[in-house]
């Protein structure tokens, strides 16, 4: 987050319209995470470490008293979304942004922001649904 904040302080006697300068931050900070993640894929790609089985992966106790089934569900349902879908609904319902400054921070337009939530939420219920 500190790095955003330096990169808009970088451009900031560039920056043409001072009241953009919340969905700029925004748009920032989502350009370095999707490439502090692809760098992290990268790494991992040539990592020489054995697979771990999959027997070996344990939730902590902490992890599994406060997640109940359906969350872990959701969760999980979450997690094979495509990434624009899922970062389209993190936007939405986790920080409460409008479609418009979705769209701004994604750099896609307001209709794909729509496309891409509409059919996360439908992915979703299905998952939800198909659990019951």
């Amino acid at each position: 987050m500190a790095e955003a904040y330096y990169q808009i302080y970088r451009k900031w006697r560039r920056l043409k319209d001072v009241a953009a300068a919340e969905a700029y931050l925004r748009s920032t900070v989502c350009n370095l995470t999707r490439m502090r993640i692809r760098h992290l894929q990268v790494a991992r790609r040539h990592e020489q470490r054995p697979p771990a089985p999959a027997d070996e992966t344990v939730a902590s106790a902490e992890n599994t008293a406060l997640l109940h089934d359906d969350q872990r569900v959701l969760i999980d349902a979450l997690q094979h979304l495509p990434a624009r879908q899922r970062e389209a609904l993190v936007l939405r319902h986790w920080l409460g942004l409008k479609e418009s400054e979705i769209a701004a921070a994604m750099g896609i337009s307001r209709g794909s922001v729509k496309t891409h939530t509409s059919r996360g939420i439908a992915a979703l219920t299905q998952a939800m649904e198909a659990r019951r």
